[in-house]
This record gives C-alpha cells, sequence and structure tokens, in this order.
C-alpha cells in the first residue's frame, strides 16, 4: 500500500485535509494528530477531512482508533466533520468519539455537512 496523501487548506473559519489514495492504520492516527497541531497553530476549532477520493474504506479496528484519538485530543469546542463516499461509511468512529465527548459528523453530503461545521455551539 501507499502512504495516505494529504494536502492542508486553510480556510477562514476552519481547516480542510484532502485525503486521496491508499492508507494504513497508522496514516489515520498521523492525520488526527497533525489536524490537533495545526488547530492549535491556527486557533482553529473545525476541521474538514475529505476523504472522497479515498481507494479503500477503513477497517473497523481503525475506525475504533481513529475515535479513540479524536475523543482524547479533540474536546467539545472542536468539529470535525469527514466527508465520505457513501459506501465508505458506518459512523462507528463517530460514535465512538462522541461517546468521548467529541463533536463530529459524516456525511457524503457536501452542503449539509459544511451547514453542520459552520453551526454556532
Amino acid at each position: 500500500m501507499t502512504q495516505l496523501r494529504i494536502e492542508l487548506i486553510e480556510h477562514p473559519d476552519y481547516l480542510e485535509f484532502v485525503c486521496s489514495g491508499d492508507h494504513v492504520p497508522e496514516d489515520w492516527e498521523d492525520l488526527i494528530k497533525q489536524a490537533h497541531v495545526a488547530c492549535q497553530r491556527t486557533g482553529k476549532t473545525r476541521v474538514l477531512i475529505e476523504g472522497m477520493s479515498l481507494d479503500s474504506t477503513l477497517d473497523n479496528m481503525t475506525r475504533y482508533r481513529v475515535g479513540l484519538l479524536v475523543g482524547e485530543l479533540f474536546g467539545p469546542e472542536y468539529r470535525i466533520a469527514a466527508l465520505m463516499p457513501q459506501e465508505h461509511i458506518n459512523y462507528f468512529w463517530e460514535t465512538v468519539a462522541h461517546n468521548r465527548g467529541s463533536k463530529v459528523k459524516t456525511a457524503s453530503d457536501y452542503a449539509m455537512l459544511m451547514d453542520w461545521l459552520n453551526e454556532e455551539d
């Protein structure tokens, strides 16, 4: 497998991480840590992870580990959104992160996800 390709785009109100290609579990843990560092550096509390060009889905153990890490690093003042193809979505990482107090959402509808990401708390 090749390493996940990630492009960071800094928008005025949020950070966007465009992910493409193939991936291994460690790529996702690295991405979450990278997003956290970028949020601390910029002061932004909104993150969009765009995965519409991924070559494969995440396995459930990876989803669990991502949910744990998001819950550990991102408190309720953050919003983390994941834009994924519908066939890649099972909400497991979202459930794990929610259970740890994080505000996260996964969807395949960009407009709906951006509305949620931009909501006031």
